[in-house]
């Protein structure tokens, strides 16, 4: 089942629970994307998963760890996240990623691999038999309103020939304009940030992009 995923990039408490409350408004959301930023590994430093409240369980969360040194995963499972997206360079070796997602799945929660746009997709192979969720990053990542890269219809297609059952997820610059190539090109879930919360009507944005996948 295709997903429209709403994400948030936030450095302050008040701006975190502010989009929070928007995105939980919006008919139709079932999952939601918190981004977190080390200031190493991205640019941006987010609030850290200890400074969140617990999360709506109605929804599903994703947390997507832009971080170097992802910490205690059992907090992320306190706070309520239900999905935990690692970034394959910010691990020293495949093993290492892949004791992580060990980790994560006996906390009962779902590991995702995430790629930045320069790493060849190739490099997910390793996890074909043990991980079946993947995140294309299709900006340079750290900052919400990066530009959509072209080649990431490519990688798309590229992914899906190499691990035809997994879930394809991509994230960044999807809107109206980038989303058909994508879907063309064998995505399952789109990640969106500014193209929500830039419309007049964040309801009606997310309700457009819903009808295109």
């Amino acid at each position: 089942m295709p997903f429209i995923i709403p994400s948030i990039l936030e450095q302050t408490r008040e701006g975190l629970d502010d989009k929070i409350f928007q995105v939980t408004r919006i008919t139709g959301v079932e999952r939601v994307q918190i981004d977190f930023g080390d200031g190493d590994f991205v640019p941006h430093t987010t609030l850290t998963v200890n400074e969140l409240d617990p999360l709506n369980p109605a929804f599903q969360w994703e947390a997507h760890l832009m971080v170097r040194a992802p910490g205690n995963f059992l907090d992320y499972q306190i706070a309520g996240f239900t999905t935990i997206i690692l970034h394959y360079e910010a691990f020293g070796t495949e093993q290492l990623l892949d004791d992580a997602a060990s980790e994560i799945k006996k906390l009962g929660m779902k590991p995702g691999v995430a790629i930045n746009p320069e790493t060849p997709v190739s490099v997910l192979r390793y996890f074909g038999d043990t991980i079946n969720h993947f995140t294309l990053l299709s900006v340079h990542p750290g900052a919400q309103g990066n530009p959509f890269l072209p080649q990431t219809p490519e990688r798309v297609r590229q992914l899906r020939a190499l691990l035809p059952h997994v879930e394809i997820e991509v994230d960044g610059g999807i809107n109206q304009d980038t989303l058909p190539a994508l879907k063309g090109a064998g995505a399952d879930s789109y990640v969106i940030g500014s193209a929500l919360y830039a419309a007049k009507s964040p309801q009606e944005a997310y309700q457009i992009l819903c009808s295109m996948v």
